[in-house]
């Protein structure tokens, strides 16, 4: 029941549950009133209306992903370009030596 409640959730970056984008329609819970099948669609109804739902869960989620970058890089800075001879510190918290102290390795 819960796999099946998630797959039927509108989720956010794609503005549509993931049911309707795999199989092209929400799937009945059991308890709905029944629908009248005299109009039925056809496979280029059915295309259509797929691909159309696959462009706006795509379009959703570059606008998701952008929205994301953007407020990802607000606070960050480009890296330090570091060129051979530039001196830097080094965190030797990981490194293991032979040495029989730390204060000795350096």
């Amino acid at each position: 029941m819960a796999e099946f409640q998630h797959n039927n959730y509108i989720h956010s970056a794609t503005q549509q549950p993931p049911f309707l984008l795999d199989t092209g329609h929400i799937p009945c819970m059991g308890f709905e009133p029944r629908q009248n099948h005299s109009d039925l669609e056809t496979v280029n109804e059915f295309t259509e209306r797929m691909r159309m739902a696959i462009e706006e869960a795509k379009s959703a989620i570059h606008k998701t992903q952008d929205d994301m970058k953007r407020y990802y890089n607000r606070r960050r800075t480009p890296a330090p370009v570091f060129k051979p001879g530039d001196k830097v510190f080094l965190d030797t918290s990981d490194i293991q030596t032979t040495r029989p102290l730390q204060k000795l390795s350096h």
